[in-house]
């Protein structure tokens, strides 16, 4: 159960409430100014102008029309940079698939020589000995691949 203090605190930090102070004390400032010029001629001094109430609304309306298009503006700015990083993320993404697939592809092209080196390494003849030209063969590209014996 909650007591009358957190009812109270619960109606009292709404946004309903909070409007409905702000109108509140609109209106009774409005209404003290109005008292106070008539008080005022009453009296037989002289009243300060008013704006006309239709130049400070015309007012009123410019300035929230420069800040919503100021708010515009910074609102495609950031939908832009959303937009930029949007693609160089995805431009990133692409570049690491693709360096994905080619140490994919490396890593498989490299499996197929091993295994044909395999092969030919474990060739053997109809008595079960192991065959030696493929051997020698072998040794021979190593040695011809080595850069120290290729001056």
């Amino acid at each position: 159960m909650a007591t009358s203090k957190q009812q109270y605190n619960r109606k009292k930090f709404t946004k309903e409430y909070k409007v409905k102070e702000i109108q509140k004390s609109i209106t009774k400032k409005t209404r003290l100014k109005k008292e106070y010029f008539k008080a005022l001629k009453e009296e037989g001094y002289a009243v300060p102008e008013r704006k006309p109430i239709s130049q400070a609304k015309t007012n009123v309306r410019k300035l929230r029309e420069e800040k919503a298009l100021q708010g515009k503006q910074k609102l495609d700015e950031k939908k832009e940079m959303k937009r930029e990083r949007k693609k160089l993320q995805k431009e990133q993404v692409e570049e690491r698939r693709k360096r994905e697939l080619d140490q994919i592809k490396l890593s498989k092209d490299k499996y197929e020589q091993r295994e044909k080196r395999k092969v030919r390494m474990t060739q053997r003849t109809r008595s079960g000995q192991p065959r030696m030209g493929p051997k020698i063969n072998d040794l021979l590209d190593k040695i011809k691949g080595d850069e120290t014996y290729t001056r």
